[in-house]
């Protein structure tokens, strides 16, 4: 997906009140990471608490040649992990 040496860079947004469960944010980050892992893509994810609406962000540039391969991504996350 990512044909640079970088990675793409992820942040999910999450509700505060899941990433305080311990529990359930250390399965919720690692299933990430084991999608992530298992579909071969050059990304980092970071999981930041918030209060507002849950989201995912991409802060690194997206080549506009592979601006579906990244929607492909992001839809594949927000379909396992809702």
């Amino acid at each position: 997906m990512n044909d640079s040496k970088y990675p793409l860079v992820l942040v999910f947004y999450l509700c505060r009140e899941l990433l305080q469960n311990q529990q359930i944010a250390t399965e919720f980050t690692n299933s990430v990471d084991m999608m992530i892992k298992q579909k071969g893509y050059n990304v980092m994810a970071f999981f930041l608490p918030t209060d507002g609406e849950e989201r995912i962000e991409c802060v690194s540039h997206v080549p506009e040649r592979l601006e579906q391969d990244f929607e492909k991504l992001i839809n594949d996350i927000k379909n396992n992990f809702s």
